[in-house]
């Protein structure tokens, strides 16, 4: 007779644990958007090593070292697509995301954006209950640099900020709702 109960309780905990390794993934993106060090920094173990090819950190200097890498941009989105990933056990995990980066770069004095497309190679591991990288490996498959020539000016142009100011803090972090605006009055 199968244990249904035992494997709906392991079925579960698999998606738990996936789930904790999407948001590490994501918390590391939305630190170098908002060029937060310690929010990049909460992705890893601090005996990680995040290997960019050209650089390299552990996981005590990689908030500082890639927020101080992308500080300069004007605006910067990290975003990741397609993520697999694949529990070895209960505590390591082998993940493959891809992703794409625009960030506003000057070159020569002139603006331009820069498009990255590649994948982050991980290993996870849960230690104290919690899935962090133990080791990355960043594949830069395509670069592209172009004129900015408008493409990366806000829709609403100081409502958004790469620090804690960003509205995206306030929401996450609160159920207070003072970072919303009311709609006008109907006529």
């Amino acid at each position: 007779m199968r244990d249904i109960a035992g494997t709906e309780q392991a079925a579960i905990q698999q998606l738990l644990d996936k789930q904790a390794i999407r948001e590490a993934t994501m918390r590391y993106c939305r630190g170098v958007d908002r060029c937060d060090p310690d929010l990049i920094s909460s992705a890893y173990h601090p005996d990680a090593i995040d290997d960019h090819g050209d650089q390299r950190y552990s996981g005590r200097t990689v908030g500082r070292g890639v927020a101080d890498l992308v500080r300069s941009a004007k605006v910067s989105m990290n975003q990741v697509t397609n993520q697999l990933i694949t529990l070895h056990d209960d505590r390591t995990a082998g993940c493959e995301t891809y992703f794409t980066v625009w960030r506003s770069i000057e070159t020569e004095g002139e603006d331009r954006v820069l498009l990255a497309i590649g994948r982050y190679i991980d290993r996870f591991e849960r230690r104290e209950g919690e899935w962090k990288i133990a080791h990355r490996l960043v594949i830069v498959d395509l670069t592209h640099v172009v004129p900015a020539s408008g493409l990366m000016r806000p829709s609403r142009p100081g409502l958004g900020s790469r620090d804690r100011n960003d509205p995206s803090y306030a929401a996450l972090e609160s159920p207070d709702t003072g970072w919303t605006r009311p709609l006008p009055a109907q006529p």
